[in-house]
C-alpha cells in the first residue's frame, strides 16, 4: 500500500523564501495586465476615428475592459478556492489573448466592446486576483512591502507600454499592434507557473469549519444551492461593517483612477501636444505609480503612523491633483500634475490588500479580494463613459476631471470618518486593557491565570486594530 505524501503546514506565513518568486509573479502580472488596461487609452483616438463614434460611445471599450477585469475578480476568487491559483491565472491568460487577437478583425464598435472589452477583461481579472491572494498567503509581517513590490508592476507597465503602443500603432496600425499586445498577455501562462501553493495551519481550521457548515447546510435542502453559492463567493463578508464601508469608499475612489487613463491622452492632444508627448503623460503617471507603490510599501512597514491616516492624505492629494489638471496649460505643468496623480494612485493601491487582510483575515483573503475588486467595477464601467459624455457636451475635459476629483474627495471624507471611528475603538480597547492589567496586579486569581489565552487574544486584537 502506497504511503500518502505528508503535507507540511506552516504555522504562519514564512515572509520570504519562494514567496519572493510569488512577488515576482505578481509584479509581472500587474505589468502586463494592469499596464495594458491603463495604457489602452492610446488606442482611444484611433478607435474613435476608425468607427466614427463620439467620445462617450468609444470610451465604452476601455471602460468595459477595466470594469469586467474588476467584476471578474469575484468569480476569480471563488475559482481560486476550488481549482487553485495556478490554473486560474493560466486560463485567464488564454482568454485575454483570445480577446485581443479577435479584436484585430472586428468592423464595428459593438463587437469591439465584446472582444477587447468583455473577453479580454474577464481574462485579465483571472490573472490579477490569484497573484494578490497568493502574496497575502506567503507574507504577514512584510505584507505591505511585498504587496507594494508586486503591484508596482502596474506602474512600470503604465510607464513603459504607452510609448510602445504608440510606436506599434505608428508602424503597424492599431490592428496590427494588437497582435503584439496579445503576445504580451500570453506570458500569463508562465507567470501562473510561479504560484506554488502554500499550506497554512489556519487552513486546517477553515476546512473543519467548512465541513461543519456543509453538514449543517445539507440538512436545509430548501436553501442548499443558495447557501453553497453564498459560501463559495464569500458574501458573508458583507456582515463585517469595516469591509462594507471600505468597499463603498473604494467605489468613489476608483472613479478617479479610471477617467485619467482613458481620457488623459485625448485631453493632452486637444491641448496641442504631439501624440508621443501625450502618450508620455500616461507614462509619467505610470512611473510615479510604480515608485510610490514600492516606496510607500516599505515606509508603511515602519509603523510610524496609522495606515488609514496615510490613506486619507493620499486620497486628498489625488482628488486635488485631478481637479487642478485642467488648469495646467503647459507641458511641464501637466507633467507635474501627472506625477502627483500617479504617486497618489500608487500609495492608495499599495494598501488595499493590507486593509483587506486586516479586516477579513488571510483565510478569507481570496474571497475578500474578489468581492472588493468586483464591486469597484461599477465605478470603472460608468466613470469613463460619463466623462466622455461631459466632453461631448462641453467640448473639453475640464468638467470631466472636476467630476473625477470630486468623487475622490467624497471618498476622502468617508475614509476620514472611518479612521476616526477606528481610532476611537482602539483607544477604548487600550483603556479596557489597562483596567484589566491594573485589576490583575491588585488581585491575581486562578481564573485570571486560566484566562491567559483569552487575554493574549485580546492583546493581539488590539495590535491588529492599531496596525491600520
Amino acid at each position: 500500500m502506497a504511503n500518502k505524501k505528508a503535507v507540511n503546514y506552516y504555522s504562519e506565513a514564512p515572509d520570504g523564501g519562494w514567496g519572493w518568486l510569488v512577488v515576482l509573479s505578481s509584479f509581472l502580472s500587474n505589468a502586463f495586465m494592469v499596464g495594458t488596461i491603463k495604457s489602452f487609452g492610446v488606442y482611444f483616438p484611433y478607435l474613435q476615428e476608425a468607427f466614427g463614434q463620439d467620445a462617450a460611445s468609444t470610451a465604452w471599450v476601455s471602460s468595459i475592459m477595466g470594469a469586467v477585469s474588476l467584476f471578474g475578480c469575484l468569480p476569480a476568487g471563488a475559482l481560486c478556492n476550488v481549482f487553485g491559483c495556478r490554473a486560474v491565472v493560466m486560463t485567464g491568460s488564454l482568454l485575454a489573448t483570445t480577446g485581443l487577437l479577435s479584436s484585430m478583425f472586428v468592423t464595428s464598435l459593438a463587437v469591439m466592446n465584446l472582444t477587447a472589452g468583455f473577453i479580454t477583461g474577464v481574462g485579465m481579472s483571472f490573472m490579477y486576483t490569484p497573484c494578490i491572494t497568493t502574496v497575502g498567503r506567503y507574507f504577514k509581517r512584510r505584507l505591505a512591502l511585498a504587496n507594494g513590490i508586486g503591484i508596482s508592476g502596474s506602474g512600470l507597465g503604465a510607464f513603459a507600454l504607452p510609448p510602445v503602443f504608440q510606436l506599434l500603432v505608428d508602424n503597424y496600425g492599431w490592428r496590427g499592434s494588437l497582435f503584439v499586445v496579445a503576445g504580451v498577455t500570453l506570458q500569463g501562462c508562465v507567470i501562473g507557473a510561479l504560484l506554488r501553493p502554500i499550506n497554512l495551519k489556519a487552513d486546517t481550521q477553515e476546512k473543519k469549519n467548512t465541513h461543519l457548515a456543509d453538514v449543517q447546510s445539507s440538512r436545509k435542502t430548501n436553501h442548499g444551492l443558495i447557501a453553497r453559492l453564498y459560501d463559495v463567493l464569500g458574501l458573508s463578508l458583507f456582515k463585517m461593517p469595516y469591509f462594507t464601508i471600505f468597499n463603498i469608499i473604494m467605489m468613489f475612489l476608483v472613479v478617479g483612477f479610471g477617467i485619467p487613463f482613458v481620457h488623459l491622452v485625448k485631453h493632452a492632444r486637444n491641448m496641442g501636444l504631439e501624440p508621443q508627448q501625450a502618450a508620455f503623460l500616461s507614462s509619467v503617471v505610470g512611473i510615479a505609480d510604480c515608485v510610490a507603490r514600492i516606496g510607500y510599501g516599505w515606509f508603511s512597514n515602519l509603523n510610524l503612523y496609522a495606515l488609514l491616516r496615510g490613506f486619507v492624505l493620499c486620497s486628498l492629494c489625488l482628488g486635488l491633483s485631478l481637479m487642478f489638471l485642467p488648469f495646467a496649460q503647459t507641458y511641464p505643468s501637466m507633467v507635474v500634475c501627472c506625477l502627483f496623480i500617479g504617486a497618489s494612485m500608487g500609495c492608495l493601491s499599495t494598501m488595499t490588500a493590507v486593509f483587506l487582510a486586516e479586516f477579513c483575515g488571510v483565510k478569507r483573503l481570496a474571497s475578500a479580494v474578489g468581492i472588493a475588486f468586483g464591486v469597484r467595477g461599477f465605478s470603472m464601467l460608468f466613470g469613463p463613459p460619463l466623462a466622455g459624455y461631459l466632453y461631448d457636451v462641453t467640448g473639453n475635459y475640464n468638467v470631466s476631471f472636476y467630476f473625477a476629483g470630486g468623487a475622490v474627495l467624497c471618498s476622502t471624507f468617508m475614509a476620514s470618518a472611518l479612521e476616526a471611528h477606528r481610532t476611537r475603538n482602539v483607544q477604548r480597547q487600550n483603556f479596557d486593557k489597562l483596567g484589566l492589567e491594573n485589576a490583575s496586579r491588585k488581585s491575581p486569581s486562578k481564573d485570571m491565570v486560566e484566562d491567559k489565552d483569552a487575554d493574549d487574544s485580546k492583546y493581539c486584537l488590539i495590535i491588529r486594530e492599531t496596525s491600520v
